[in-house]
């Protein structure tokens, strides 16, 4: 008989664990807490708008090892449309001066030193940098834990990478800030705008460098119909290969017995008994709820206790009864001001025209973010967590008629999305949409996925990886399910 795996969470890790679980030829059931499966990566509809909470863009939509390990799972294919908009993100200042971020790197270029010929030879050490970066290539063995890592795989990749990995070591331990300043920057104009967009003492150079490497090799577009259609052709993959999907069942216990995990209970009291158990949810609820803190690895301790995490979004978005046609992908306003509780310094605005799946014909779905600490609302109760909705409802709505006049007469929809949403949904830890902040100190660490002591269970998803996001995520599930199969001695 086949052996059964449970998997706790459908998210991408938890899709991903069980479409290679289905390949490998496991029996495979997957537990889902909500009753759309995704998690993080998902939008939903409001009156035919769709509103996206995850995909801006796709690290792997043209080629390389993570480009196929997306055509494995189904989410995408030929027939899948992927565009890149010439202006990635538009920056405006509160003086209303703005800041462009092209996606071609040779225009990008060519556009900064426009701004700053005093400059030139800064920003072309800056782009000489971003060109011998290369993360398009076959950096699956590379991301996989150590303890994961086959040897001669991994020296092969090392090899190959090797022009990437020198400045990656080099400047691995130095923050955005360190790093701009280090080019020698001169021209008061794009500092002023460096210090706005990477003020952020703990992000990761790397993380910088990474996407703009992504966008030189035109490997990081937007798949047509967002999230949401992304996860559904996985789901449909994952089924057409006999997994079963279980949704609405919330996992309430890991259920060990002598060191070895059997099965899990679910929060309606029914046991369900398996051979393995991959946990892809979130990391804490697995190891100090599931688990009952019995098994907390050191790492992941010291982990929860020392890395910053991703701080919690607002999302309001908008469905206009017209069409607002825009060259850039996104606007970034810079304010010193307050939306609702939170004090905020920028927010940005997302104008899905680009994507014709996201709202009825001739209208346009907007979206403003903004990050607002998780802090603010853990303790609102009913009737101040909805004041404090209908007051960020009433802020936003002046941001949206300050960006596009005229705008307020058009909303037909708005909906407001809290952290409060976000864990009611999925579960995650302080609502940290992206788990652990990627900083200067944990870059190059990963969590490992395999607790010592507890036999038949593997972790999988984003807060292995500090920066989280889908491709690791995917990668984890795949990764746990190849592990399992080594220890099955599976051919």
């Amino acid at each position: 008989m086949k052996r059964k795996i449970i998997i706790v969470g459908g998210g991408i890790a938890g899709l991903s664990a069980g479409v290679f679980g289905q390949k490998y030829k496991f029996n495979t059931e997957i537990f889902e807490m909500h009753t759309v499966p995704g998690g993080q990566c998902t939008a939903w509809k409001r009156k035919g708008y769709m509103f996206d909470y995850c995909i801006e863009w796709l690290m792997g939509s043209s080629s390389g090892s993570i480009n196929l390990l997306w055509r494995e799972l189904g989410a995408l294919s030929e027939d899948v449309k992927i565009i890149n908009p010439e202006i990635f993100i538009r920056n405006v200042d509160e003086e209303n001066r703005e800041f462009l971020i092209y996606r071609d790197i040779r225009e990008w270029e060519d556009y900064l030193k426009k701004i700053a010929p005093e400059d030139k030879k800064a920003i072309e050490k800056m782009f000489s940098i971003i060109k011998k970066f290369s993360f398009s290539g076959d950096i699956d063995e590379l991301l996989k834990p150590k303890q994961l890592r086959r040897t001669l795989p991994l020296l092969k990749v090392l090899l190959k990478m090797w022009p990437s990995l020198v400045p990656m070591m080099k400047y691995s331990r130095k923050n955005c800030r360190q790093f701009m300043e280090e080019m020698g920057f001169k021209n008061e104009f794009l500092k002023h705008f460096w210090e706005k967009l990477y003020e952020d003492e703990n992000f990761s150079i790397v993380a910088f460098l990474m996407m703009y490497s992504l966008f030189k090799d035109k490997n990081a577009g937007y798949p047509i119909g967002g999230s949401l259609n992304f996860i559904l052709r996985i789901v449909n993959k994952y089924k057409e290969m006999g997994g079963k999907l279980s949704i609405g069942k919330k996992v309430k216990k890991i259920l060990v017995e002598n060191g070895k995990v059997v099965g899990v209970e679910l929060s309606d009291g029914t046991i369900h008994h398996s051979d393995y158990v991959i946990a892809a949810c979130d990391l804490r609820t697995v190891i100090y709820d599931m688990l009952d803190g019995k098994y907390i690895p050191e790492d992941i301790r010291d982990a929860f206790k020392n890395w910053p995490l991703f701080k919690s979004l607002v999302q309001v978005s908008f469905g206009i009864k017209k069409e607002i046609k825009e060259k850039q992908m996104m606007n970034r306003y810079y304010m010193a001001g307050k939306i609702g509780a939170t004090s905020v310094n920028h927010y940005t605005i997302q104008n899905y025209s680009f994507d014709t799946e996201m709202a009825p014909k001739e209208k346009t779905t907007i979206v403003l973010r903004f990050e607002s600490p998780y802090e603010i609302w853990e303790h609102l109760k009913t009737d101040a967590y909805k004041k404090e909705k209908e007051k960020i409802k009433e802020n936003t709505i002046t941001l949206l008629e300050k960006a596009y006049p005229g705008i307020k007469d058009d909303i037909e929809v708005v909906d407001v999305a809290t952290p409060v949403t976000n864990i009611k949904y999925t579960g995650v830890y302080k609502a940290a949409y992206e788990g652990f902040m990627p900083t200067k100190k944990n870059t190059n660490t990963i969590l490992n996925p395999i607790i010592e002591g507890l036999d038949n269970f593997m972790l999988a998803g984003q807060w292995l990886f500090p920066g989280g996001g889908l491709p690791p995520s995917a990668l984890s599930g795949k990764w746990a399910i190849e592990e399992l199969s080594r220890q099955e001695k599976h051919k």
